[in-house]
């Protein structure tokens, strides 16, 4: 069938945009420093502005089939530069996701394994899930993102006794400076990623509350965010927690029950190795359903697909600073694919759809 409802929607949105925001958080914390829950909290409500205006022009038009709105609001050549340069948002949302996690998990848990090996973790398995059809993706979608998220609730329970809220004070004690724009413009394009599900509307069978649960997944999504950000400052202090290149992993190691039970870890890395999975997949997925009509052999062009990442993937992760400003300015390129490409298909799509009912 390869169809999904609204509520599995609801997964796919939370799978691809917030992973990136709490694992690098250090990347925003430098620059919005105590005070970037605010601009987390800013940033949650840009985003969840744009993805129900998304979604009311998406209803608006009637047609769900994102690519067929770009190449019937655009002449065909130009349609078709578009599509590729969504695609090439995609494409370094897979980079990305490879990138970090066999970062972290070379970082953080097996220093002496080096990154190429560690980036086998996530393409063969993520090569094998891309040649299996949509219900199998959308099935691995949301057993784990169901656990993670049951995963996290328990984790910010027990970090909760470790967090030390004057670390918050004073809030906004130098207003809305330069740097902390520069944090909320970061957190906007990283969340943007969002914009990862649309070439997957065209599977939804009822589009009756398909704003509802959008809505729903952003406030899930908003509150995972703001809380790690503050708990991360709460924990380490805005300067510390600047300077360390996976927060969240540290700030684990330190649970512990009766001085005895130590396994913060688990959530951390059940997390970081599932949700970046995730994203590397529905970001890859996504480029198939763009180019279904061209991609004649599936499994040919995983292999050829997934060498490539693999080689991008290596070569950003040869050294760790080079990596992390780099995805600095990642974020801006894809936050402004992902923003503007949408809104723009859309509004020209519905505006030639009225004209067209007019005549």
């Amino acid at each position: 069938m390869n169809k999904m409802s609204t509520k599995h929607l609801m997964f796919l949105i939370i799978a691809v945009s917030i992973i990136g925001l709490r694992s690098y958080s250090s990347i925003f914390i430098n620059y919005g420093g105590r005070d970037s829950g605010i601009a987390a909290i800013f940033a949650c409500i840009l985003i969840y502005l744009y993805l129900v205006y998304l979604m009311k022009l998406f209803k608006r038009g009637g047609n769900y089939n994102f690519r067929d709105i770009i190449n019937n609001s655009f002449p065909k050549i130009l349609g078709k530069c578009i599509i590729f340069i969504f695609s090439i948002a995609l494409f370094l949302s897979a980079i990305e996701s490879a990138a970090i996690e066999s970062s972290s998990i070379h970082t953080n848990f097996f220093l002496s394994t080096p990154t190429w090996y560690c980036l086998l973790f996530i393409l063969i398995p993520g090569g094998y899930i891309l040649t299996r059809d949509f219900n199998s993706i959308l099935i691995t979608t949301i057993s784990s993102v169901f656990l993670v998220l049951i995963g996290d609730s328990m984790l910010f329970l027990l970090m909760a006794k470790y967090l030390d809220f004057s670390f918050l004070l004073p809030i906004l004690g130098n207003g809305f400076d330069k740097n902390l724009w520069i944090c909320l413009l970061l957190i906007v394009c990283s969340f943007s990623s969002v914009a990862i599900v649309l070439p997957y509307l065209n599977n939804i069978e009822k589009d009756k509350y398909l704003i509802k649960y959008s809505s729903l997944a952003i406030l899930i999504c908003s509150i995972l965010v703001t809380v790690s950000f503050i708990s991360i400052i709460t924990f380490f202090g805005p300067e510390r927690a600047a300077n360390i290149f996976y927060p969240e992993y540290v700030a684990s190691q330190r649970v512990q029950i009766a001085s005895f039970l130590e396994f913060g870890e688990i959530f951390y890395i059940f997390r970081s190795v599932f949700m970046w999975l995730l994203k590397y997949i529905l970001s890859s997925y996504g480029i198939i359903l763009l180019y279904k009509d061209i991609i004649k052999n599936k499994k040919l062009f995983i292999v050829f697909y997934s060498t490539i990442v693999f080689i991008a993937s290596y070569l950003l992760n040869k050294n760790q600073f080079f990596l992390f400003n780099t995805l600095e300015i990642l974020q801006f390129i894809t936050g402004a694919i992902y923003i503007i490409i949408p809104i723009l298909c859309l509004l020209v799509y519905n505006f030639k759809s009225k004209v067209r009912k007019k005549a």
